[in-house]
């Protein structure tokens, strides 16, 4: 972790590298647990039930993105300038405040949703209630894991990277449970496992955070007396709230979408290729990226070269993953999940946006970490007109497979609309074709970094110190 800027003892490309080598070690482990659960869940539900899982699923991160998830990056980089200029009492204050914030408005709502269940089942069936209070509790476990990350990313740890492994591998211990107790896995089972494998993963590394890591930040440390929040909230929070709840309403609403323009079935294809998609897009080296941006916020030339060699990097990357989903991923859907053939349109239609995933991504948070939030909110109109224009056109005409299409615009507008107002204010931003195609000496040395912290990771079971 790095808290003051004589703690930096190595290059970035040693963070770097040190996360994302660890990063794919764990990701290795979790995506094995994944494809396990995936199958498992997937063989043992009918297509309408799958489907019903994932709007249950939507609904509760539509409920988050308007809650929880307030402020997350705001805060994780405002809590990264008070440590750079060694004002950590300032992002002591900043970081409990946010407690109280996230955790109050975590119980609230979810004894709001859990209390308002028989109202759902008015619509759906009784047969709902257990299975939307269930999902409630991932709601306050959301919150915490809010917490956590902002803590994590504002001081440069890396330690979060095996919580997704273990929240998968307690997941599949739990339906193979109940398999064993009553022969058979429901829609009732798969919540609960994956509420409760969530709350144990969580309860886990909150303990490891707050034992281990905590004291060593903010233990001797006594936090500002002045509230920094309500003023942090009234100059950039109305920005804020607007970016980050409408990008978490952008994603979670498109289930909803294709249940109403083509039915619950349809929404298990398109969550079917969605998370297929997601799969791909984690394994593009992205781990480290928040908080280094973070730490170089107010250096405009460092910021310039990371971002650089980062979007280089994720569009070589992307391509290649891209070339895979049509030669290697296709054929293995048919092979693996023959029911789920008619998702095989709808993943190609959202695999094109591959090899430009990462570059949307590093703009995003470039644009956070130079605080413009003026032009992260005004990209947000154009996107949900397509958004939902684009189901309105395609859905009707082409099924579940025109909600691909619209994915597709949607990342390519999105490029497009960042790049160009980040360039425009700052030009030393501006990406070279010729960058893309040579691989000059930096290029070399960080691969021989990646390659050798690799194998010290496999000998000694540690990165470098």
């Amino acid at each position: 972790m790095i808290l003051d800027p004589k703690d930096q003892k190595k290059s970035l490309v040693d963070y770097v590298v040190r996360a994302e080598v660890g990063k794919r070690v764990f990701d290795g482990l979790d995506k094995l647990f994944t494809f396990a659960n995936s199958y498992l869940i997937i063989s043992a539900l009918s297509i309408f039930s799958f489907g019903f899982y994932q709007l249950i699923l939507s609904f509760v991160s539509i409920l988050r993105g308007f809650s929880v998830k307030f402020f997350d990056g705001l805060v994780a980089i405002d809590m990264r300038r008070y440590f750079n200029v060694g004002k950590r009492d300032f992002a002591k204050r900043l970081f409990l405040e946010n407690v109280v914030f996230k955790l109050g408005i975590g119980i609230i709502v979810t004894v709001v949703v859990f209390l308002s269940a028989h109202l759902i089942a008015n619509l759906y069936g009784k047969d709902i209630i257990p299975l939307i209070r269930w999902a409630s509790i991932l709601l306050i476990i959301n919150a915490v894991q809010s917490l956590m990350s902002i803590f994590l990313d504002s001081i440069v740890s890396f330690a979060q990277r095996g919580l997704s492994a273990l929240g998968e591998f307690l997941k599949l211990g739990i339906m193979l449970s109940f398999l064993t107790w009553s022969g058979e896995l429901t829609i009732l089972n798969v919540i609960m496992a994956h509420v409760l494998s969530e709350a144990v993963a969580t309860l886990i590394f909150t303990i490891i955070v707050l034992v281990k890591i905590y004291p060593k930040v903010f233990g001797n440390i006594k936090a500002h007396a002045e509230n920094l929040m309500i003023k942090m909230v009234k100059t950039q929070g109305p920005r804020v709230l607007l970016i980050f709840s409408s990008k978490e309403v952008l994603n979670d609403a498109t289930p909803w979408l294709v249940k109403f323009f083509v039915g619950t079935e349809g929404v298990a294809f398109y969550s079917f290729a969605n998370t297929i998609i997601n799969l791909a897009q984690d394994l593009i080296p992205m781990t480290a990226l928040v908080p280094i941006l973070a730490l170089k916020a107010d250096d405009l030339g460092g910021l310039s070269f990371i971002f650089k060699k980062v979007v280089k990097y994720t569009i070589w990357i992307g391509s290649l993953f891209l070339v895979g989903a049509f030669l290697v991923v296709s054929p293995a859907i048919l092979i693996i999940f023959p029911k789920y053939y008619p998702a095989i349109p709808i993943f190609l239609a959202m695999a094109v946006v591959l090899p430009i995933y990462g570059a949307v991504k590093v703009v995003f948070k470039t644009l956070g970490a130079l605080r413009e939030y003026g032009i992260l909110a005004k990209r947000l109109f154009p996107e949900l007109v397509i958004l939902f224009a684009g189901s309105a056109i395609f859905m009707p005409l082409i099924g579940a497979t025109g909600i691909g299409l619209v994915y597709t615009i949607r990342y390519v507008e999105r490029f497009w609309f960042l790049y160009t107002r980040l360039v425009k204010k700052y030009p030393s931003f501006k990406l070279k074709v010729r960058d893309f195609l040579k691989f000059d000496h930096f290029d070399k040395n960080f691969l021989a970094r990646v390659f050798s912290h690799f194998l010290n990771l496999l000998k000694f079971g540690r990165g470098r110190a």
